[in-house]
């Protein structure tokens, strides 16, 4: 029932929020390194402890200033979020001004602003920057915390849960950084729905104070102002900033598995995976080893033209992309190799992923690798240091993690020291094949049975849901009862929505709904009329975006504003009727859709049944209905699409009773990392739609 926001639409959203592929460029031929002359920068340090590092650059009228506080990492626990709210509030009214005066007079100067939970960036004309600077302070002092709008940041916090709820790579994220650092650490612990309900106004406030302290603080101001300028601004707009003590606190350093371990969270509708291999690594900012290890990522993932890329891409065709990472961390880091891949070569994968990693262990890179990856290097450094921001971050970075004075004039000394034996060095201190974490996201049934000979512990996979719980089984695999069968949990979602004699009492229904797609306001008024008249239309300020209409034998697509008007071939007719039909699945048996119960899964803290339809083109969708109520929680489906499979989400909730037909009121599409959540204003039942309205 109203489970239709439909195909066109939802894979419109997909191309607009899918970045464009990557093409394979070859990094510039090696040579001797350039000499590289460092920017001078002058360092003062304001009354109160706020250490600044200014740039001179007079080349445009700008200013830009960036403050980074260096505290702990802080965990949150059951209120995990609250630091990220604290951050999104600090730019939403003062104790002087309202969000909206503050915005205005931002705009007025043709400036930009904004706070995170460490700091803030902002950049103005050089004329401008004495009333920047009054704005800013005025923000970093004066922020005025209300519950209206933190309602709103929470509200905004659980929408980009939602968008990652179905996203396999952030999915993916979240679960090496349970692996890794574990829920009690700060890096591992997952923010939630239910976590972001527990923020209060208090844990904002008390956060501001405790951290937002000037002698943690670095500041860099870089543009068209000198030291003596910058300091006299400083010092006059600050000087009601004052010290405090900031707590400190140190967290257990996660150790590797013993062996290595498969970890898998089921993703049944998927017809790809998410491939990780990760381990920790005791990688800080800045240590002899950093230059080394960073070229030996670069040899191995580090790019299109790195080991991994020219295997599983170039060589195999198992992927778009392969690559690797390896992070350094006052804490701990972290090395990391990764792909998307077909479930049907998900152990083909895989096997060379391991190939991969521990041939660079075993054996010596070529003299010939090691300089291209020393050339893509050294030209990335002297392209960095165009910018006269780098300086400062250098410099900055130079004080936080206590560097060697000459750290940054002596890099690429560094780079050309490295040789052919300390890549391999790099590569057995920092990458661990038997003992890491190989973490799946996807189709368990299709992949478990694939990855089981890469478990080293015990052969036995782990499974984790999508928030970074561990489950004891697949939740796919859960037993359903022998007497449980597609027809019976179709037959208890039509019961459960009304009945078919209700059903069949409608001749006819309109939807009017209202949603927003990246902040633009939308109208979704959906129609049917007996079972073979079909329109949807989406517009935006009364302006038509999208209609879709059919009518019997015949259908049509029209999208105005991009030139689209397309009759539908027999076989869209086809897909997208089944599309269309708000009631299809009483019709399931006469529409020649072929079901079975696949197993029963968590949606939201809800039991389901899953229900796998397939179409008479091979399309599937998994249908999820709640086993207590019978009511339909969650559709999910594959598409193909110009960047590949893209996953098609739509959760349904808030049902509500109209002419003995329950509804569900709010519905969200998600398809990629864009969101669009439809809530119904109106239902319209029998109440005489012309067949005008289907007009071809």
């Amino acid at each position: 029932m109203i489970k239709k926001l439909y195909t066109t639409l939802a894979l419109a959203l997909a191309l607009v929020s899918v970045a464009p592929a990557q093409t394979k460029q070859s990094p510039p031929a090696a040579g001797p390194a350039p000499k590289i002359e460092l920017g001078k920068y002058e360092q003062i340090t304001l009354k109160n402890g706020l250490k600044v590092y200014v740039v001179e650059n007079h080349k445009q009228p700008v200013v830009s200033m960036s403050l980074v506080l260096d505290r702990d990492p802080i965990l949150e626990g059951d209120k995990a979020g609250y630091v990220q709210a604290a951050g999104q509030m600090l730019r939403t009214g003062t104790t002087t001004r309202t969000k909206d005066q503050f915005d205005e007079q931002v705009d007025f100067i043709g400036a930009n602003l904004s706070f995170n939970s460490t700091g803030f960036n902002a950049s103005a004309m050089k004329k401008h920057l004495p009333t920047l600077l009054t704005l800013t302070t005025d923000a970093l002092l004066n922020p005025k915390f209300t519950q209206e709008e933190l309602d709103k940041v929470k509200k905004q916090m659980k929408a980009n849960l939602a968008s990652e709820k179905d996203n396999p790579d952030a999915i993916a994220g979240k679960i090496r950084n349970s692996l890794l650092y574990g829920k009690n650490h700060p890096y591992g612990e997952v923010m939630t729905e239910k976590t972001v309900d527990n923020i209060t106004l208090a844990d904002v406030q008390n956060y501001y104070t405790t951290y937002f302290k000037p002698n943690i603080g670095y500041l860099a101001v870089v543009g068209d102002i000198t030291p003596k300028e910058a300091k006299k601004l400083l010092n006059k707009s600050l000087k009601n900033w004052k010290k405090g003590e900031v707590p400190t606190k140190t967290f257990a350093l996660p150790a590797a598995p013993a062996k290595t371990q498969v970890v898998i969270v089921d993703r049944p509708s998927a017809v790809q995976s998410v491939l990780s291999f990760v381990n920790p690594a005791d990688l800080k900012p800045g240590a002899p080893d950093a230059v080394a290890a960073q070229l030996m990522n670069a040899i191995l993932g580090g790019g299109s033209s790195a080991r991994l890329f020219l295997n599983l891409r170039e060589d195999k065709g198992y992927t778009y992309g392969a690559y690797s990472s390896l992070s350094s961390d006052e804490i701990l880091g972290r090395f990391n190799a990764s792909a998307n891949v077909r479930n049907a070569v998900t152990d083909s994968a895989a096997t060379e992923f391991m190939k991969e990693l521990t041939k660079i262990r075993n054996e010596r890179v070529t003299d010939k690798e090691l300089a291209y990856a020393k050339a893509y290097m050294t030209g990335n450094f002297a392209r960095g240091l165009e910018s006269p921001a780098t300086v400062a971050i250098y410099a900055i970075n130079t004080a936080r993690y206590n560097l060697p004075k000459d750290y940054y004039a002596n890099y690429l000394k560094q780079v050309e020291a490295v040789t052919v034996e300390d890549i391999q060095r790099m590569a057995q201190k920092y990458i661990t094949p038997d003992n890491l974490y190989l973490v799946a996201v996807g189709n368990a049934s299709d992949i478990a049975g694939k990855l089981k000979k890469f478990d080293l512990e015990d052969g036995k996979i782990a499974y984790y849901n999508a928030v970074g719980e561990k489950v004891e089984r697949s939740a796919a695999s859960a037993t359903v009862p022998a007497d449980v069968t597609a027809e019976k949990v179709l037959a208890n979602y039509i019961k459960a929505i009304g009945g078919k004699a209700n059903i069949d009492k409608v001749k006819d229904i309109t939807i009017t709904s209202n949603a927003t797609i990246q902040g633009m306001p939308l109208v979704i008024k959906q129609q049917q009329k007996g079972t073979d008249k079909f329109v949807a239309l989406v517009s935006m300020n009364n302006n038509p975006l999208q209609r879709v209409v059919i009518n019997g034998s015949k259908g049509k697509m029209e999208a105005p504003m991009q030139g689209v008007n397309k009759e539908m071939s027999a076989e869209e007719l086809a897909a997208q009727k089944l599309e269309s039909d708000m009631f299809a699945q009483s019709r399931y048996d006469k529409l020649g859709v072929k079901t079975k119960v696949t197993g029963i899964e968590d949606v939201d803290g809800n039991e389901a049944y899953v229900v796998e339809a397939t179409q008479a083109n091979g399309q599937k969708t998994l249908h999820y209905f709640d086993k207590n109520t019978g009511l339909l929680l969650k559709d999910v489906k594959s598409m193909q699409s110009p960047q590949g499979v893209l996953t098609q989400t739509k959760n349904y909730s808030n049902y509500k009773e109209v002419s003995g037909i329950k509804v569900p009121h709010t519905v969200e599409t998600s398809v990629g990392p864009q969101v669009i959540k439809a809530e119904v204003q109106s239902v319209e039942v029998n109440k005489g739609i012309s067949d005008d309205t289907f007009k071809i």
